[in-house]
């Protein structure tokens, strides 16, 4: 399972790595859009001066890890981990979808696919149980270092500048809107993304064969809650099962709790929220 895991991490991040890159690429660069982040400033340098903009990116992170590494904010797998992805995403950027031919159409649709592509780059890297650092690390290390900073809105900020500057640089304000446009698609493809991979449903399930139900979530190793409760109209007790399941297997369950006990209740709804036990939060 371990190697199992590994080798799913490694390829999240490797498919994460090359759709954020020919994002960036393949639709915002050529059309002049600069969407926040390390990358938004690797494309305006790469603009001013020709920096390639995978070998900026890398450079960018290097500091930050090695602060992190030597202040001991976090653990060493966790630097390592986004120093490869870093790397990764350098190669990939500069030396692999270079050779992918770039979209030059109407850049109100590069704007958007390129935002829908690094939406889905960063879901997968972060799928991947890793990222690609750049300002959001930075953000990181300032939290670390004063935890009543408001640390989003410093990011935000960042963001902002990165796309402002994109009108200075670039020389026209169309640079500016669909950076915007971009940002904004890229972060709702990201949101959608990890609620969906992470979603649950909640079953609640009232059955007479409580036993032989509750076995079936035993034997695939899921956690329940047996609660007790009382018919409204009989008035006979009744014990309740409750578990939050993976929304791809609870349609499977749903039909073996029917084989055991074809009268049983099972109500089946979207969780909107599970914190604690073993879930970290979701929405």
């Amino acid at each position: 399972m371990k190697i199992k895991r590994v080798f799913s991490n490694i390829l999240f991040n490797l498919i994460g790595c090359f759709i954020y890159a020919v994002g960036i690429n393949c639709f915002n660069a050529p059309h002049k859009i600069a969407p926040g982040g390390a990358s938004g400033i690797a494309i305006l340098l790469n603009y001013i001066c020709g920096i390639p903009m995978g070998l900026f990116v890398f450079l960018f992170n290097i500091p930050l890890l090695f602060l992190i590494l030597y202040k001991k904010y976090f653990s060493k797998s966790f630097v390592v981990k986004t120093l490869l992805t870093t790397m990764l995403l350098s190669f990939i950027t500069d030396y692999i979808v270079v050779k992918i031919p770039v979209y030059k159409g109407d850049a109100l649709l590069a704007a958007m696919f390129g935002g829908a592509l690094m939406g889905c780059g960063l879901g997968f890297v972060h799928l991947g149980k890793s990222n690609t650092g750049g300002i959001s690390l930075l953000g990181l290390i300032v939290q670390k270092i004063n935890p009543q900073f408001q640390v989003g809105s410093m990011i935000s900020a960042l963001n902002f500048l990165v796309v402002i500057s994109s009108v200075l640089v670039f020389k026209n304000i169309e640079s500016f809107l669909y950076a915007v446009v971009a940002v904004y698609v890229s972060g709702a493809f990201m949101d959608k993304m990890l609620s969906s991979a992470d979603s649950k449903d909640m079953m609640i399930i009232i059955s007479e064969c409580t036993d032989k139900v509750r076995n079936l979530f035993l034997q695939k190793k899921m956690g329940i809650t047996i609660l007790k409760g009382e018919g409204g109209y009989s008035s006979e007790v009744q014990r309740v099962i409750l578990c939050a399941v993976d929304k791809g297997i609870s349609e499977e369950i749903r039909e073996q709790v029917k084989v055991v006990d074809e009268q049983a209740l099972i109500i089946t709804t979207k969780a909107s929220k599970i914190e604690g036990k073993g879930f970290r939060c979701m929405t």
